[in-house]
């Protein structure tokens, strides 16, 4: 899926030292990122998105909280928390108040596409990614 290209990408750039301002495909991700950032404050992918090699947002916009991660993720990595915070903020909001009273996070739509028809679900990304991008929040994110 889209969102996990971009994440991957931006975390293998930054790891290369490029940054922000010194790299087109960063500007590039980052302005992808802020574009599909559903109401402002997480992002959810169709699956539709691997067949047919365009980004297609779930049907009625709604969000995901695995790809919701990705994305922040990748724009915590990008250098987001210095030039403005707030759709770091968004996303970590969305994140936390998703979380379920047993620690979990619900589970959503389907996250992996394999040869482009072959729709896989990975039960514990539900939870590895929501902690994952939680956790470089708070190392990327200075308190106020």
């Amino acid at each position: 899926m889209f969102h996990l290209w971009r994440m991957v990408s931006l975390r293998g750039l930054a790891a290369a030292g490029k940054t922000y301002n010194n790299c087109l495909a960063i500007r590039r991700g980052v302005e992808f990122l802020h574009n599909s950032q559903g109401d402002d404050t997480g992002w959810g992918e169709s699956w539709l998105s691997n067949p047919k090699e365009k980004y297609i947002p779930l049907e009625g916009n709604r969000l995901n909280l695995v790809q919701t991660a990705w994305a922040l993720v990748g724009l915590l990595h990008s250098g987001q928390a210095k030039r403005d915070p707030t759709p770091l903020h968004k996303a970590e909001k969305l994140l936390i108040n998703s979380q379920m009273e047993d620690g979990d996070f619900p589970q959503q739509e389907v996250t992996g596409v394999f040869k482009k028809n072959g729709m896989l679900h990975y039960a514990d990304y539900r939870n590895i990614f929501p902690l994952w991008a939680l956790a470089e929040y708070v190392r990327w994110v200075p308190l106020p």
